[in-house]
Parts: C-alpha cells; sequence; structure tokens
C-alpha cells in the first residue's frame, strides 16, 4: 500500500535520482525523473503528482522556480533537496512552504522518515481542521513516537489513523472491522484483511523494539500472561481511552 501515487524527482544527478527511487520504493506507487527545470515543470502539470522532491539549484529553470509555481496546490507534499547547508537556502525553501530541506549526502532512515512525517502533517491538516482535533492527532503521534512504532512502516498511518477514528467517537471500537479497517481499506484501496495485518504487525513492532517501559505503562496491566502482546482491539481501545483522558 504505497503512501504516494506519483513521485516527481528533480535532481541534477542521475545516481541521486536512482538513490531516492530506491529509498522510496515502497512509499510510492510510481515515479516521475528528470534532470531539468523546465521539464519538470512539464510533468508536474501534466501528471499532478502528490510528492515532489526538487533540487534547489537547477541550471536555468531552477528548484526555487518550479516551487513557486506550486504554491497554489495545497495538497503536494514539497522537500527542497541541496548539497549545501546554507541559510538562504534553507530561508527561501520554507518562504515557498516547503515541508523539509534535506541535505546531501542522504541516508534513508532519515530521508525516509521526514518524507513521512510530512505526509502525517499534511494529512492531520486536511482530515482534522478543529484546533483541538489537531491538538488530539499530535498527541496519538507523540503516543505512537514514544511506544516505538516506527513511522516507516504501513501500519503506523493506519494504526494512526484507527486511533483518531475511536478518539473522536469511542462507539466504533467494536467492532473494528467494521467500524475501523473496512473505511481506512476503502480510502487505501486495500482490503480489511490487509489493514487488520498492517496495523498488527506495527503493535508486534513496538511490542517487541520499542520502548519496553513506555509499552507496559499503557498495557502492562490491562492484558494476561497467557496473551502477552495485546490483541489490535486492546491496543487501540486502551491507548484511545488513556490519550482522551489527557484532553480532559
Amino acid at each position: 500500500m504505497a503512501r504516494f501515487r506519483r513521485t516527481l524527482i528533480v535532481e541534477q544527478n542521475n545516481d541521486y535520482i536512482n538513490q531516492i527511487k530506491e529509498m522510496l520504493r515502497e512509499e510510492s506507487a510510481s515515479f516521475l525523473c528528470t534532470t531539468n527545470g523546465g521539464k519538470a515543470l512539464e510533468l508536474y502539470d501534466k501528471y499532478h503528482p502528490d510528492l515532489v522532491l526538487v533540487e534547489a539549484i537547477l541550471p536555468g529553470y531552477d528548484g526555487f522556480a518550479l516551487m513557486e509555481h506550486m504554491l497554489a496546490d495545497k495538497n503536494v507534499i514539497k522537500i527542497v533537496l541541496t548539497p549545501m547547508n546554507q541559510d538562504l537556502i534553507i530561508k527561501k525553501a520554507f518562504e515557498l512552504e516547503a515541508a523539509y530541506v534535506i541535505v546531501k549526502p542522504y541516508i534513508k532512515k532519515y530521508f525516509v522518515e521526514r518524507i513521512l512525517e510530512a505526509a502525517d502533517q499534511q494529512e492531520e491538516r486536511r482530515i482534522v481542521p478543529a484546533e483541538s482535533d489537531q491538538l488530539l492527532a499530535g498527541k496519538i503521534s507523540v503516543a505512537l513516537k514514544k511506544l516505538g512504532v516506527p513511522v516507516n512502516i504501513k501500519g503506523y498511518k493506519l494504526l494512526r489513523e484507527a486511533l483518531l477514528m475511536i478518539c473522536m467517537d469511542p462507539a466504533k471500537a467494536r467492532p473494528l472491522n467494521f467500524n475501523v479497517y473496512e473505511p481506512l481499506a476503502r480510502k487505501y484501496a486495500s482490503t480489511i484483511k490487509c489493514v487488520e495485518r498492517n496495523i498488527r504487525h506495527a503493535i508486534e513492532t513496538a511490542a517487541t523494539r520499542g520502548d519496553t517501559e513506555a509499552f507496559y505503562e499503557y498495557f502492562g496491566y490491562t492484558i494476561s500472561p497467557e496473551k502477552g502482546k495485546p490483541t489490535n482491539s486492546e491496543f487501540i481501545a486502551t491507548l484511545a481511552e488513556k490519550i482522551l483522558s489527557q484532553q480532559e
């Protein structure tokens, strides 16, 4: 289940283009790639990508010109790439609404994390317009990161959205299959079983590799020794309850 439909990569160096494609292989369904700023503008106008990674300095029609062209588009995630950690470049990038500025050389773990964080932030702004709900979405993200759920696995996004749905309407906690998994499966063109499996993987990853103290702080007294790890329902219901108690 790819996070992005189309990713536009605008880079002077084809080796970097190939590196970025490999790093985002599981996150993007397709890629549009060019080393030319003018061609990038054509690709953007024709295919409307939902993620654009553009090098700041390009010959001719540079990356900032493309960023200016995209200013009216609030749905695209814009990431500026640069070989130079210069204040002027960073300041200009954020003025043109870049979500992040990533300086070369690229390290896969942090590269992917920053892009997924940008996607999460944009999704929160789109689906949670109220200030109180933005605070709720932020608390969910903090709790998941505290528990050690990796942001770069598919289940993180699904688990985060499932928690948001339950926190906003606790009655949806039973049954998850129809109240949570089904709408998420429709939204991401997936299946209920796939959604359930990815959420399960995220929970088990946190239980196995995450912060043990944080995990048992939330769930240590609500699950039986026989089960070991909480079920999806137990995890979501218990965590939602604790997050909502922080709202009071």
